[in-house]
């Protein structure tokens, strides 16, 4: 835990983390909503579906010949898929007890 045993090191941890995810500070002016959460994620699952397509295609014309990285393309996509079906279902859940409440 090198850096993080004192304030100033934690502050560098937590900005690190929040370039690598590209998450912003919630105190600043720019803040991000909630529809733009879920568009971004969505994009993101469409490209690495469109990216895992483009080089299955390119292995079955013998343009790719690296059968590794065609399997790591389509395995993220597989779990990017994966973790959307379980986001919505959450969603989904959350929107059912919401309904069923009573005042």
């Amino acid at each position: 835990m090198d850096g993080l045993t004192d304030i100033s090191g934690i502050n560098n941890y937590q900005s690190a983390l929040q370039k690598a995810t590209g998450l912003q500070d919630t105190t600043s002016s720019s803040q991000k909503s909630f529809s733009s959460y879920v568009n971004d994620a969505i994009s993101g699952l469409n490209q690495n579906i469109n990216v895992m397509n483009q080089s299955t295609e390119d292995m079955v014309n013998g343009k790719e010949n690296n059968l590794g990285d065609v399997m790591v393309k389509m395995t993220e996509a597989q779990l990017s898929l994966q973790t959307a079906v379980q986001v919505r279902n959450k969603c989904l859940d959350a929107y059912n007890d919401v309904k069923n409440m009573q005042f």
